[in-house]
């Protein structure tokens, strides 16, 4: 039967000792930072401490997309954890994970030093580049720019612009002003290019070096060509999308390419 746990300090770690429980669900009401504290600091002492008993971790506000949905009803006890603060507390040089393993489960053990999420996952940052720096016929249209801006922000995931101010451009250009996210005034490089590539999850773009150094560090089927002058053929072989007009079908398809690769499924489409 299932029954809420409403232990005093340092009584849960007797009540697991009695080996009564196969599993144990903690029911965490707290903000992400203590969640992610909670998760690497005190839950794998518990499991490795109680190897036969199965640990859930029931959080809110978003959060159970990272840690997984848990029920209640799918476990033997529910405990509620306080998690006090240490961090405004002058008479202890406790972090609050160690308050909570010594206080609440009764386990005064030293906090781990090592992080890490249940789930790994890719960037969400989109790259585009919407404008050549060396004839102005190859830059895409502003209507066509925007609409695949703001299809990428309606996909949830994050639009920026690596359109880089150089001295030497044939064409100066800037970002267009609804482009409120940007590298422009960044210190260009081939360093800064090529690390910023590296950091995208997909890119959309026009024919210039940007698109390029897409080529070398993302898979083709992150990558949108936005046709001006000459097809996708004219550039690369690589089975890349490519759009002369605006055409969501296929901009849509290449978002879900992005997401697929970053390990996102249909349902984190809602997350």
């Amino acid at each position: 039967m299932i029954r809420k746990f409403k232990f005093l300090p340092g009584t849960l770690d007797n009540e697991l000792a009695t080996g009564k429980y196969r599993s144990v669900m903690f029911n965490f009401t707290h903000g992400l930072g203590d969640a992610i504290d909670f998760y690497c600091n005190v839950l794998p002492v518990l499991e490795a401490r109680y190897p036969d008993i199965k640990f859930g971790f029931s959080t809110h506000k978003g959060q159970e997309w990272l840690f997984g949905n848990v029920s209640s009803f799918e476990y033997d006890l529910a405990v509620h954890i306080g998690f006090e603060c240490t961090e405004w507390d002058p008479s202890t040089e406790e972090t609050k994970a160690e308050r909570c393993l010594r206080c609440e489960i009764g386990i005064p053990l030293k906090q781990r030093d090592k992080y890490s999420l249940p789930i790994r996952f890719g960037s969400p940052l989109v790259g585009t580049h919407f404008f050549s720096t060396s004839s102005e016929s190859l830059s895409c249209e502003e209507d066509v720019a925007r609409k695949i801006w703001n299809r990428i922000e309606e996909r949830k995931l994050i639009p920026i612009d690596t359109h880089f101010d150089r001295e030497d451009a044939k064409i100066r250009n800037r970002p267009y002003p609804w482009e409120h996210r940007n590298v422009v005034d960044a210190h260009a490089s081939i360093f800064n290019l090529v690390g910023l590539m590296g950091a995208l999850g997909g890119f959309a773009g026009v024919a210039s070096g940007n698109i390029w150094t897409a080529f070398c560090c993302l898979p083709p089927e992150c990558i949108l060509y936005i046709e001006t002058d000459f097809p996708a053929s004219k550039l690369t072989r690589m089975p890349i999308w490519s759009i002369k007009e605006y055409d969501e079908e296929t901009v849509d398809n290449w978002i879900s390419a992005i997401k697929r690769h970053a390990g996102l499924t249909v349902a984190d489409e809602e997350a």
